[in-house]
């Protein structure tokens, strides 16, 4: 009998350090962590809101290590609450990192935030996209280059589907405003899906605003510049807080003097970007 018990105890012992286990495993996988951890936040009464930004998915290293990009102190700046949807590699699938972030929206409003906006770059853009089709908590979405299929060269076979599987995404967004950017030279980019999304946005009566091919961006990683700050930043600010997306218009910021962080080419040619934007009727 005595034997029996030690063997319980310590049965149960084990199934309680499991249980511990997995518990700190799952809440480790996903975490919203402050953007600006170093700058104090406002708090849901006074911010404007909360923006949260997730972060793209490698093969082969932690993207939770990349740093925030730059538009994001400018809606920090502007009066939003900024954080992040940090996910672990081996765990993060659009289907659960899409429920976690759905999830973390509906916490943020129910802590008295007024609005939540979700902004993410390549697998984290369709995250975001995802949650918007699961939450009519999002305010707006700030998608850039949105890809979770791999690139041209590496994973030919599912690359297409960068653009076929974003199609239904945005075709099931239930209400939040969306911002698309679509960059020259992205090798995650089958082409074509700028005029394709502003079709089926329009066809839903979505707020939304479509930046196809910007001059002097290019590549992948385009918004995580500074060129895409200083040429967008304010841009993504006003479309997110403005009553009429309509009115909205991405003009030029680059200016005839460009400040001191920003690198540009001696010459170059500056054709306009496609913008497009509609509000709903």
């Amino acid at each position: 009998m005595i034997l029996r018990h030690i063997w319980r105890v310590r049965t149960l012992a084990a199934f309680f350090a499991f249980a511990c286990f997995a518990f700190h495993g799952a809440a480790a996988q996903y975490r919203l962590d402050p953007a600006y951890p170093d700058k104090p936040m406002a708090g849901p009464a006074a911010a404007k809101g909360a923006v949260v930004w997730s972060h793209g998915r490698s093969v082969n290293s932690e993207d939770s290590l990349s740093p925030t990009p730059s538009y994001m102190a400018v809606l920090r700046k502007a009066g939003w609450d900024a954080y992040r949807f940090n996910r672990m590699r081996d765990g993060d699938t659009l289907p659960d990192s899409a429920r976690e972030l759905a999830a973390d929206v509906a916490k943020l409003k129910a802590q008295g935030y007024r609005r939540v906006v979700l902004t993410g770059q390549s697998f984290g853009a369709f995250l975001s996209l995802m949650a918007a089709d699961q939450s009519d908590d999002v305010h707006a979405v700030i998608a850039t280059a949105p890809a979770a299929f791999g690139n041209f060269n590496d994973f030919y076979d599912s690359w297409r589907a960068n653009a076929t599987r974003l199609y239904p995404l945005l075709d099931s967004v239930r209400s939040a405003r969306v911002m698309l950017f679509f960059f020259h030279g992205d090798d995650f980019d089958p082409g074509g899906r700028g005029e394709q999304a502003k079709a089926i946005l329009s066809a839903h009566h979505i707020d939304h605003l479509i930046v196809d091919q910007p001059p002097l961006l290019t590549g992948h990683w385009a918004s995580t510049t500074n060129v895409f700050v200083k040429g967008f930043g304010d841009c993504i600010r006003d479309f997110i807080e403005a009553k009429d997306v309509a009115k909205i218009a991405c003009h030029d910021a680059w200016g005839d003097e460009p400040d001191q962080q920003v690198a540009f080419p001696a010459e170059v040619d500056r054709p306009a970007a496609t913008v497009t934007a509609s509000g709903s009727p």
